[in-house]
């Protein structure tokens, strides 16, 4: 029993949107944009926001592990709470103990990394699940728009069998503001390419780089895998700076993904983590007003995980979008008047919320103790035998669901149409009414098996506050 990683996770939303129909776009007003319109970019659902793409990476990671976890750590600089417990929310869909701490960690592209340097310095501790997501918004015709992208990553430590460790670790803070965003501001402003990189990449990295391997006990000569989260061409920049060959970068999913901040040296990691071999040594770094180095070196463990978690399902199971104004829609960068079908007030009651939380948040159902039907939501009297304060509280979200039923609604409202809804049966008798996402129109079929999703459910845009609940979604492949 020793202290380390655990186990990994990722998750790239479905959605993709294809960059050469960005360029074709915008080409009237930027047409530079078209030497940047290669491959897709992953962009988050118009019910999909930080805290649904971490929940998402978390299961990814605990597949197969108690759910024992004492601290949360969420990274993100998107958090969509200023003042609420984002990590919170993310526990209470996880259905982690009420003893679990949780922690918001924002301000930094590095916020990741550099919580992963502190967990990885320390010989003993209790299990920590350390969650990184983004979800930035980017201004229409910029290059961000081209160049980011929405994931996230999951990294679970503590005391067990690991499936690597932290060798060695380094950071270095310098506050070249290479991009920032102001409290008050939807989009992060750049400064020059080229000044970022040789002042920023190409100064800094270098050195928390070889601080870290130094530490270590190694040469650099011996890491077999290098994680930058940056353009390739700044990657392979890098690479001759620190004397490695260019074939042990690993990719950044540029081109299926895109840069998706505070999350993408974790994304990177999880992405290497699935193909690497036991005894291989990793170096992960994180960039932002700054730099962190991690060395990671591998364990035979690792292998007894491979195949089962990680980004690679997510990235083959995908909708690339060619609508550019579709597009700008789900992100809320365009305003479309879907008439007065759109208009409702959503308001959330605050107490009944608080009162149901665990169905809601956790979809906590019932099994009845006396004749083992499974019912959502929970009752005092079991719909079949009658029993009274018979039921076991049980989830339904790890669950596989049927498709009893479904319409196709084109006239009812939903940021992203058709409104798919329907009847979702599971196993020993749970049958629910539920909104449906991430299906294209005509992909829902009667018996077709379906998973559960931790989404938005809507927005009260009166009172700036958002609701979350779970839906069904296509299986992976």
């Amino acid at each position: 029993m020793s202290y380390g990683i655990l186990s990994f996770g990722g998750y790239v939303p479905t959605l993709r949107m294809n960059r050469q129909a960005i360029a074709q776009a915008i080409a009237w007003a930027v047409p530079s944009a078209k030497g940047l319109a290669k491959g897709e970019r992953a962009f988050a659902n118009w019910d999909e926001d930080s805290l649904t793409l971490a929940v998402e990476a978390a299961r990814d990671c605990l597949q197969g592990f108690p759910r024992e976890v004492a601290h949360l750590q969420l990274a993100s600089t998107t958090l969509p709470f200023a003042d609420r417990s984002n990590s919170g929310v993310v526990a209470d869909a996880l259905r982690l103990p009420g003893t679990v701490a949780t922690e918001d960690l924002s301000g930094s592209r590095r916020a990741a990394t550099s919580a992963l340097l502190r967990l990885g310095a320390v010989s003993t501790g209790p299990a920590t699940l350390l969650l990184a997501a983004d979800c930035r918004e980017t201004r229409p015709g910029s290059p961000q728009e081209m160049l980011y992208g929405h994931a996230a990553a999951a990294i679970l430590l503590g005391e067990g069998e690991p499936i690597a460790t932290v060798q060695g670790a380094a950071s270095v803070h310098e506050d070249l503001v290479d991009q920032y965003r102001s409290a008050d501001a939807d989009y992060d402003y750049a400064m020059e390419e080229r000044w970022i990189r040789e002042e920023g990449y190409n100064k800094i990295i270098p050195r928390a780089v070889r601080a870290a391997a130094l530490q270590a006990g190694i040469d650099l000569a011996e890491v077999h895998r290098f994680i930058i989260p940056a353009t390739a061409t700044v990657a392979k920049g890098l690479a001759k700076l620190l004397g490695v060959n260019e074939d042990r970068l690993v990719d950044p999913l540029a081109g299926q993904v895109g840069d998706c901040g505070a999350a993408h040296p974790l994304l990177m990691l999880s992405f290497a983590l699935e193909t690497a071999v036991p005894g291989e040594t990793l170096l992960v770094v994180g960039f932002g007003q700054g730099a962190d180095a991690l060395v990671i070196k591998t364990t035979p463990k690792l292998a007894d995980l491979q195949g089962s978690r990680g980004p690679s399902r997510y990235l083959a199971q995908k909708r690339v979008i060619d609508n550019y104004t579709m597009f700008l829609s789900l992100r809320e960068r365009l305003q479309i008047d879907f008439g007065m079908r759109s208009e409702r007030d959503n308001r959330t009651s605050q107490a009944a919320f608080y009162r149901r939380r665990q169905d809601i948040t956790a979809m906590m159902g019932g099994r009845c103790s006396a004749c083992n039907t499974l019912q959502y939501p929970r009752s005092q009297v079991c719909v079949k035998c009658a029993a009274m304060d018979a039921q076991v509280p049980e989830s339904l979200a790890e669950l596989t669901g049927r498709v009893k039923s479904y319409t196709e609604d084109w006239l009812a409202y939903t940021p992203l149409p058709p409104y798919i809804y329907g009847n979702v049966e599971y196993a020993d008798g749970a049958n629910c009414m539920l909104e449906f996402t991430d299906f294209a129109p005509g992909e829902v079929q009667v018996g077709r098996e379906v998973r559960m999703v931790f989404r938005i459910k809507d927005f009260d845009t009166r009172r700036q506050f958002r609701r979350y609940f779970w839906k069904p979604a296509p299986l992976l492949a």
